[in-house]
């Protein structure tokens, strides 16, 4: 998977469960780094400073969850402002860090996403890379769904940069179609993951710890599920060329669909669509504020109780859209063209 995404040999990595438990790793070992290891002596409660972690305000929930778990407290996390494409904007997250350092405080990480779960934004990595390596911050890299997409030469400007993070995670249980759960985290310096994860006490030794990479010092559980023969599998039967072709498959469906809902009277796309879902609504004349939320919550929820399809709801700049997410194995192009005839018969002919 390594050479399939275009990762160099710099990175080292390790079949996790999930994204969200890749994401606390990758803050317990930023938090080691910047207190030089002060997991070994009082751990936070002995810092002289607190450390503060930075993230798009449209980052995955996971961020929040694995700060907290780490330590570092919620009045401690930034949500750096976004673009007009909903991406990390590099200047507002310098001016934090700044802001921070002249209060006092300690900056300790980042975490940038390669394509947000809202409306899959791609944040700057090259920027904030620059940024974390002139300030000694880790840079940790969401790249949960989209990281699949790099395995097309063509997408991986998407996270160009990339060389310059400490960590990432990809699902391969996600777009490539691996079965659930295989959560694929990548490090630049396995020594000091090692260092912060590893445990030693007698009953675990044995003859070949010395001769083998132990994955219970890679991670936060002591037993593991052969999750790499599900993703060996999945290599091996398809191929590297069919996997490449079902994702080309599916980022030219969602263009299709875009360009539908462009030229479409009423209807307006949300957010840019680099990979593979849309955020839309449809938006009749006169109908505004909350009762456009009604509306666009009442067809979505149709569709999905039909059982033809089914569409997330959620909210983007304080109002409620609707997610087309088209990566399913078996999704043809017929069955987006019956989506978009479904979609616009539930909301354009059913007015609340």
């Amino acid at each position: 998977m390594r050479r399939m995404t275009g990762l160099s040999d710099q990175w080292s990595g390790v079949i996790q469960d999930t994204a969200s438990t890749c994401t606390l790793v990758a803050l317990l070992c930023a938090r080691e780094r910047a207190t030089g290891y002060g997991l070994a002596r009082g751990g936070l409660q002995a810092e002289p400073a607190p450390l503060v972690v930075y993230t798009s305000a449209h980052s995955h929930s996971c961020v929040d969850k694995a700060a907290l778990l780490a330590g570092f407290g919620r009045e401690n996390v930034r949500h750096i402002t976004n673009d007009a494409n909903y991406a990390l904007r590099p200047d507002a997250l310098a001016a934090a860090i700044r802001d921070d350092l002249a209060a006092g405080r300690k900056p300790c990480a980042v975490v940038g996403t390669t394509g947000t779960t809202t409306t899959t934004a791609i944040d700057p990595i090259a920027a904030m890379a620059g940024i974390a390596r002139e300030h000694g911050l880790w840079l940790h890299v969401d790249a949960a769904m989209a990281g699949s997409a790099m395995i097309l030469p063509e997408c991986r400007s998407m996270w160009e940069g990339i060389e310059g993070a400490d960590s990432l995670v990809l699902n391969p249980h996600k777009w490539l179609g691996a079965a659930f759960d295989c959560s694929l985290y990548y490090v630049r310096d396995p020594e000091h993951l090692v260092r912060v994860m590893s445990t030693s006490p007698s009953y675990l030794r044995t003859a070949a710890d010395d001769k083998v990479k132990n994955l219970r010092d890679w991670g936060l559980p002591l037993g593991r599920r052969f999750r790499a023969l599900k993703l060996w599998f999945l290599i091996r039967e398809q191929g590297v060329d069919a996997l490449q072709s079902r994702l080309r498959r599916d980022l030219a469906n969602a263009q299709w669909l875009a360009g539908q809902v462009r030229q479409t009277p009423g209807w307006r796309l949300l957010a840019p669509v680099p990979l593979q879902t849309l955020c839309l609504r449809y938006e009749p004349a006169g109908l505004t504020g909350e009762a456009l939320d009604r509306h666009t919550q009442a067809w979505c929820d149709r569709i999905n109780r039909s059982g033809a399809a089914y569409l997330t709801p959620a909210t983007l700049d304080g109002r409620w859209m609707v997610r087309v997410s088209i990566g399913a194995l078996l999704t043809e192009r017929e069955h987006v063209v019956a989506l978009w005839r479904l979609m616009r018969q539930e909301a354009e002919n059913c007015r609340p």
